[in-house]
């Protein structure tokens, strides 16, 4: 199985065990770790911790959140469980989808230029080999 058939990135759910406990006050700030389905490939990862996607969650309204992985977890900074229950999950999430959706597409795009190199090598290769097989060094008058 290929990189390219990997499920797409998403976020399973918060990791209880990584709360405070007990939760501050519904206006604290904390942060909230969340697991992902599987391990984010390199540029699923660094696409998340880029200002744009910090940009697009300050345009959604939270301009305080970060994002940040560790491993197959994503912590989610400056936040509640209340705030993400009333939106930023699902802002979280769909940004998220976007990111793996667009990485697998890009993945596909080089793996597709690469295989058209490697045709036209192939190509070239056998015309060089038919080209060659036409040569031949029979003397005048022996053919």
């Amino acid at each position: 199985m290929t990189d390219t058939h990997l499920q797409s990135l998403a976020l399973a759910g918060v990791v209880a065990s990584g709360l405070p406990n007990p939760l501050p006050a519904s206006s604290a700030r904390y942060t909230v770790p969340a697991v992902f389905n599987r391990r984010p490939e390199p540029m699923e990862a660094q696409a998340i911790v880029t200002s744009s996607v910090r940009n697009a969650m300050a345009t959604a309204g939270y301009p305080e959140v970060t994002l940040e992985i560790a491993d197959r977890r994503l912590l989610i900074g400056h936040t509640s469980l209340e705030e993400l229950e009333q939106g930023l999950a699902e802002e979280i999430a769909t940004v998220i989808d976007e990111i793996s959706r667009n990485v697998a597409a890009e993945k596909q795009r080089r793996i597709d230029v690469a295989q058209g190199e490697a045709e036209d090598r192939d190509a070239r290769a056998k015309e060089v080999t038919r080209a060659a097989e036409r040569i031949s060094f029979t003397p005048r008058g022996r053919a």
